[in-house]
């Protein structure tokens, strides 16, 4: 009888593949440059230490037994970033109008903005707020109203709902993350244009897709102002927008040698910027260009 394999311990939820075209040097054991903005001392780490979490993705049945069905549907999805399709989006210039194309890399967008552990402590903190507002003798109500409308509420799954586990909790959020489809949906819809460098200027973080909105706070994708920021490599940033009345799918140079994109990328991180080149040198690109008038007033009114 074979033994049954051993699940996997160590997820990453910035996918190693997606990683490695950050990375400073492309040996067998690549490494990457890592800055916290915690600690502010940058290190050269391999790239499978980093962004990882211990069993993120697995969750243990009735047996105690771990379950990575859902590491595995994510290490499928991954493949992608070994494509010849990806490697050539990352360095040459593609058709951004091809169904195929726009397809692919809004699936990987959306399940890394979903698979992000920042949304799962979210969901707990929710979980846990929920419960605390409804413990009383009162109970849960009969009805909640969402986008104007009332939706009753069964109380039958109450206690198994305010007494659910770690795992149940992940379940629950499986679910959500196995949905992201509506997410990729809403990244098609939008307008997309690819910021180009001749040279290797840009990074990414723990947190690669990035939102923009003027009021500096996430509104929804769908909210006309909202923008997405999607390092693809060190020498392509995706853009999306929905500023439908400009040209659609086209490329335009970098400027301020990146300093503008990673300003936004490295603000966004929860807690580690990723690059290919010491991040010091990134942050003081960004100095030395933040606090000057042209900067400050491409970021007003630039228009990709």
């Amino acid at each position: 009888m074979s033994k049954r394999p051993k699940p996997t311990r160590r997820c990453h939820w910035v996918p190693q593949a997606y990683l490695k075209g950050f990375a400073a040097d492309d040996s067998k054991t690549p490494r990457i440059w890592r800055l916290s903005n915690k600690s502010g001392e940058a290190e050269l780490k391999r790239v499978d230490k980093v962004a990882v979490r211990n069993h993120l993705y697995t969750v243990v049945d009735g047996q105690g037994r771990r379950n990575d069905e859902q590491e595995k549907r994510f290490s499928e999805l991954e493949e992608l970033f070994a494509s010849k399709v990806w490697k050539k989006l990352q360095t040459d210039f593609f058709d951004l109008s091809d169904p195929t194309i726009r397809k692919m890399v809004s699936l990987l967008a959306a399940t890394m903005y979903v698979r992000n552990p920042a949304h799962l402590e979210m969901y707990k903190n929710i979980h846990t707020q929920f419960v605390e507002e409804f413990s009383g003798p009162l109970g849960p109500p009969d009805a909640v109203v969402v986008n104007g409308k009332s939706v009753e509420l069964e109380h039958s799954d109450w206690p198994k709902y305010s007494n659910a586990s770690e795992d149940d909790l992940k379940r629950n959020w499986f679910e959500i993350l196995n949905t992201c489809g509506d997410v990729a949906e809403m990244f098609l819809e939008m307008r997309w244009a690819i910021v180009a460098s001749e040279t290797p200027v840009f990074v990414t973080s723990d947190q690669p897709i990035t939102f923009i909105h003027p009021d500096l706070r996430f509104r929804g994708i769908k909210n006309p102002e909202t923008m997405v920021v999607f390092p693809i490599s060190p020498t392509r940033v995706l853009h999306m927008d929905h500023r439908h009345t400009e040209p659609d799918n086209q490329y335009y140079a970098s400027r301020f040698n990146g300093a503008a994109i990673n300003m936004l990328v490295w603000r966004n991180a929860l807690e580690h910027m990723f690059a290919h080149r010491d991040p010091h040198a990134v942050c003081a690109d960004i100095l030395t260009l933040e606090g000057s008038e042209e900067f400050q007033n491409t970021l007003e009114k630039d228009r990709l």
